[in-house]
C-alpha cells in the first residue's frame, strides 16, 4: 500500500479532475454521425466516445449513425433542436467544402463548434514496387505531360482527395485541371485501383492508408502536414520540399444551433480533458491521426481560415457557385 501521503495526493489529484471535467455520473453523451458505420469520422465519434467512457467521464455513451447523405443528417440536427438539445454532431472537413461549392445551404455557421480534434493529413502514395521514388519526379512527370500518370482519389472531382491534390500541384505551377483524377467511392476502392494497376498515384488520407504503408505494400512519397508525422517519419512534408501547402482534413464535434454560452464551455472543458489524456493519444497512435486541439472561438478561426482557403482553389478548379 502506498504512504498515506501520496494516497491522499492521489485523492486530491482526483478531486480536481472531477472538477475540471464537470461531468457526473449520471451524463448522457449521444454523438449523432452523418455517415454510416465505418471510415473516419465513424470511427472518430466512436473513438471520443470510448475515450470518455475509459476515463469516466460520461455516465452513458451513445451513437447516432445517420443515413441518407451527410447533407440530410446535417439538416435534421439544425431544424431538430428539440431532438438534438443534448446532442454533439461529429462532422470533417466536407462540411466547409459543400457549403463553399453551394450544394449545400447549411455549414458551420449554422451550428455551435465546440472542439476540432483530429488532422488526417492528405498523402500522395504508390505501389511499393513502384521505380518512381520522390515527390519532385512526379511533378517533373506532370509538367512535362499532365495525362502521363493517373492519380485516383476516394472522392469525386471537386471533393476532398482532388482538392488535397490540386492544392499540391498548384503549388508547384501544375495546372491540377490538366491531371487525369479518376474518383473512387470511398479510399478503400482507390487503394486497391492503386495495388492493381488501374492508377499510378493516390491521393488519400494517412489514417486509410496505414496499414499498407506498415506492410510495405505502398510507399508514401509526401504528406501535407506543416512538420512530420511520427507514423511516417521517412516522409518529407511539401513545406519541407520548399511548396507552402499545409492541410487536414479536420475531425470535430458541434453543439446544435442556440446552445448556451455554458453549455459550450462545459463541452469544451470535457473536450479539452478529453485531449490531454493518454486514453486519446492512444487512439490517435492506432490510427495515425494527428491532435489538432482547438476549442471554441479558436475552432471557430480555424473553420473560416479553411474556408478561405477552399474558396480559391475550388474556384480555380472551377467547382465553385
Amino acid at each position: 500500500m502506498p504512504p498515506a501521503n501520496t494516497r491522499v495526493a492521489r485523492l486530491l489529484a482526483g478531486v480536481l479532475i472531477c472538477g475540471v471535467l464537470g461531468a457526473a455520473a449520471d451524463d448522457r453523451m449521444h454523438f449523432v454521425i452523418p455517415v454510416a458505420p465505418g471510415g473516419g469520422v465513424d470511427g472518430t465519434a466512436r473513438e471520443i466516445g470510448r475515450a470518455l467512457d475509459t476515463l469516466g467521464m460520461a455516465g452513458t455513451v451513445s451513437f447516432e449513425n445517420v443515413g441518407g447523405g451527410s447533407d440530410r443528417a446535417l439538416g435534421l440536427f439544425v431544424e431538430n433542436e428539440a431532438r438534438f438539445r443534448n446532442a454533439l454532431l461529429v462532422h470533417s472537413t466536407p462540411l466547409v467544402i459543400r457549403n463553399v461549392q453551394g450544394l449545400f445551404p447549411l455549414g458551420f455557421r449554422n451550428l455551435t463548434p465546440i472542439a476540432g480534434l483530429v488532422a488526417d493529413y492528405g498523402i500522395f502514395v504508390v505501389r511499393g514496387d513502384d521505380p518512381v521514388d520522390d515527390w519532385k519526379t512526379v511533378l517533373q512527370r506532370l509538367s512535362d505531360d499532365p495525362s502521363g500518370l493517373i492519380v485516383g482519389g476516394g472522392s469525386a472531382r471537386g471533393s476532398l482527395d482532388h482538392i488535397v491534390l490540386a492544392l499540391a500541384l498548384g503549388a508547384a505551377d501544375v495546372d491540377a485541371r490538366r491531371v487525369r483524377y479518376l474518383p473512387y467511392d470511398g479510399g478503400g476502392k482507390a487503394m486497391l485501383a492503386l495495388l492493381g494497376g488501374e492508377i499510378d498515384l493516390l491521393s488519400t488520407g494517412l489514417g486509410e492508408t496505414l496499414s499498407f504503408t506498415r506492410s510495405g505494400q505502398v510507399r508514401v512519397l509526401a504528406v501535407t502536414a506543416p512538420a512530420r508525422v511520427s507514423a511516417i517519419g521517412d516522409v518529407p512534408t511539401l513545406v519541407e520540399l520548399g511548396y507552402q501547402v499545409s492541410f487536414a482534413n479536420w475531425r470535430g464535434v458541434f453543439a446544435p444551433p442556440g446552445t448556451s454560452a455554458e453549455t459550450r464551455a462545459a463541452h469544451i472543458r470535457r473536450l479539452r480533458a478529453l485531449a490531454a489524456s493518454d486514453a486519446w493519444r492512444a487512439a490517435l497512435d492506432r490510427h495515425g491521426w494527428q491532435a489538432l486541439e482547438v476549442f471554441g472561438p479558436g475552432f471557430d478561426a480555424y473553420l473560416e481560415d479553411q474556408e478561405a482557403a477552399l474558396r480559391v482553389t475550388l474556384s480555380e478548379l472551377g467547382f465553385s457557385r
